[in-house]
């Protein structure tokens, strides 16, 4: 196996990665929490907390920033043997697998629900018992982290569900390693 120390790190995307509604100007400063970011994006555009327009933009601005951040760090080839190497390493497997099928086990998604969220289980014999929400994982891959993990599903589910850190299930489709991640919560 791996020693996780032996593994490149990802670079750390550029402030060109702007995740924005459309009708909004806002730069992300990709050094800062996405939670932080949103906030200071909702409060310079007066959208309320309880409003459903400020629910609405922060899944929208959490689907865009963390799919531009994830494909940067990891990019989106599921058959990248370093890209799995790379999670491993920033979840805190010290003996990193030498194998994509190491790194992984296959798992399907529910059929017929329309939202699946941040919250990715890494299957693997080493992550098994690895539970973390995808924005937490960005988040804490930029700021050199490692990130809350939970022992439970049902744990990292409630948390994404009392936090909206929530990422949408259409994002997911366009990187096929990010689709890997993701379970149902709602």
């Amino acid at each position: 196996s791996v020693v996780a120390s032996q593994l490149p790190r990802a670079a750390i995307p550029s402030s060109s990665c702007n995740a924005m509604p459309d009708d909004v100007t806002f730069e992300r400063d990709t050094t800062a929490l996405l939670a932080a970011e949103f906030r200071r994006l909702a409060l310079a555009s007066g959208w309320g907390r309880k409003s459903a327009r400020y629910k609405n933009e922060r899944q929208k601005f959490y689907g865009l920033a963390v799919a531009q951040d994830f494909s940067a760090f990891w990019g989106s080839t599921e058959s990248r043997l370093t890209a799995w190497q790379d999670l491993c390493c920033h979840l805190g497997v010290d003996e990193v697998p030498t194998s994509i099928k190491g790194c992984k086990e296959v798992h399907t998604l529910m059929p017929n629900t329309h939202v699946l969220v941040a919250h990715p289980r890494l299957a693997s014999q080493a992550l098994r018992p690895v539970h973390v929400n995808l924005i937490d994982l960005v988040d804490s891959k930029r700021q050199n982290t490692k990130p809350k993990t939970f022992a439970t599903e049902t744990a990292c589910a409630n948390y994404t569900r009392r936090t909206g850190k929530i990422f949408p299930k259409a994002r997911a489709k366009a990187n096929p390693l990010l689709r890997q991640f993701l379970v149902v919560v709602f």
